[in-house]
């Protein structure tokens, strides 16, 4: 593979201007387009925010038309899940999101859609970047017809008032003295105001702040996090507000905000969203998790006997289950969430709404339904480390991990390990040290980056094994 495009879990993200360029983009189409193997293939194309997004669909949009695909491109930003759900609606056979997701403004990149309506699997990525070339094609000409502007949005509006109860949003709504306030942070993303525009009809009070698509994200890095949720937190607070929730730069994925504006951390929000779809939508089928998310999930799987699955950290990973399975729903511990009713993808747009519908069918609070879940399977005790690692050999900890496993990690014993790999390389290494005791280590493949997290079943516990983790991988000074 030449060096300067590296594919990571979920397609390719560069810096702009540095390895993320007009002719790298061309040279990505390009093998897109022959790994495809047809010679008039329908590709779907959406871009968010992000500086210069718009002229790289476009980019991408004229090596197809001219290799010969008829091209559906979006004429406006939207979020990743609505060009998901464009190439399974419309019937694509792939589709192409210029986006960089939550990472920080001088970054963008490409994520592929698969005819499914979500994420390529790890085999089809090898493909594209197997047959990429060094230089991008000449330019061809091409029909008139053969780039259409489509606006994407009307036919996923429709798809959710399918699948969303808005009979029961209205009717909450419009209760004796309700008018339910919620605070969407869209984190200047390409969510946009697109959770105002659905509920405020129903009689929601509805308000966007940073609803507008803006290429530096007001100066956050647009990853719904805490640290970066501060506007959210707050409004959320000092309002008559039920809840408060963010997406990130594409509106992928979903943080949620308690209605006394304090977060409500990834792990629980998976589980509050596990209970709705059980208890107050009354659905069933196969659980997906991946191998960062807590525990508890497992406890509820068996509560209910309804299958599980663990997989790598990606949710290409639990698309690939989602897509062999009948499944109810599909988790990742960064927020990604998706549902077997809708696609085999991450919707933060979609994910909004189920909380919105799970005050609305319960009647009850926020903080009420996560005390109950407590109640229920226990409180979770959780962490994870973000560690810079910039020497080169990033690639090799893991490998050599295996080489000599720990009998104990901070008093626990190891009672065995999962190994999990990514484009052929080790990724990852979970040690298991009992029931919601783990401690896991992820090295990106994209970023000088290695990731720790542990649960355990008490903070002391979570730290004690953190802190193994940091002098496994030689991160004593983080």
């Amino acid at each position: 593979m030449i060096p300067d495009i590296t594919f990571g879990t979920d397609g390719w993200r560069g810096l702009m201007s540095v390895d993320f360029t007009d002719r790298n983009v061309r040279r990505v189409a390009d093998a897109l387009h022959r790994s495809l193997k047809k010679n008039t293939p329908s590709i779907a194309i959406g871009f968010d925010g992000r500086k210069d997004s718009d002229h790289f669909a476009f980019a991408c949009a004229e090596v197809l038309a001219g290799r010969g695909a008829t091209v559906l491109l979006s004429p406006s930003v939207i979020p990743t899940p609505v060009l998901s759900f464009a190439v399974q609606h419309f019937q694509c056979d792939a589709g192409i999101m210029i986006t960089a997701s939550h990472n920080p403004p001088e970054y963008n990149g490409i994520k592929f859609k698969g005819s499914y309506g979500g994420p390529y699997m790890t085999e089809q990525t090898k493909e594209v970047k197997a047959l990429l070339q060094a230089e991008p094609p000449t330019r061809v000409n091409y029909g008139a017809e053969a780039i259409r502007k489509v606006d994407f949005l009307p036919s996923y509006f429709a798809h959710l008032r399918e699948i969303v109860d808005v009979k029961a949003l209205a009717s909450f709504a419009n209760g004796a003295g309700r008018n339910p306030g919620i605070i969407i942070d869209s984190m200047g993303g390409a969510g946009q105001t697109l959770l105002e525009e659905f509920l405020e009809p129903l009689g929601w009070r509805a308000q966007t702040i940073f609803g507008e698509a803006e290429p530096t994200f007001f100066g956050r890095t647009p990853e719904p996090v805490e640290r970066n949720l501060g506007p959210l937190l707050y409004n959320t607070g000092v309002t008559e507000t039920l809840v408060g929730v963010a997406t990130d730069g594409d509106a992928d994925r979903r943080s949620v905000v308690y209605a006394d504006g304090t977060w409500m951390n990834a792990q629980e929000t998976i589980l509050a969203l596990l209970y709705h779809l059980h208890t107050y939508r009354h659905q069933h089928g196969a659980i997906v998790k991946t191998a960062s998310v807590t525990d508890k999930v497992r406890l509820m799987a068996e509560r209910w006997n309804e299958p599980l699955f663990e997989v790598h950290v990606g949710f290409k990973y639990v698309a690939e289950v989602m897509l062999a399975h009948e499944c109810m729903f599909g988790g990742e511990e960064s927020g990604g969430f998706g549902y077997g009713m809708h696609l085999p993808e991450r919707d933060g747009i979609l994910s909004g709404l189920l909380f919105a519908e799970m005050l609305a069918k319960s009647g009850r609070s926020l903080i009420d339904i996560v005390a109950e879940i407590r109640r229920e399977f226990g409180t979770i005790h959780y962490a994870r480390i973000d560690a810079s690692y910039v020497a080169p050999d990033r690639s090799e900890i893991l490998p050599h991990l295996t080489a000599a496993v720990p009998a104990s990690l901070g008093g626990l014993n190891v009672l065995g390990i999962k190994e999990y790999e990514e484009l052929g390389s080790l990724t990852g290494l979970k040690y298991l040290c009992g029931d919601s005791r783990w401690l896991l280590i992820r090295a990106s493949q994209t970023e000088p980056i290695i990731r720790c997290y542990a649960e355990g079943q008490s903070d002391a516990e979570v730290t004690a094994l953190l802190n193994e983790g940091k002098l496994l991988t030689d991160l004593a000074g983080c």
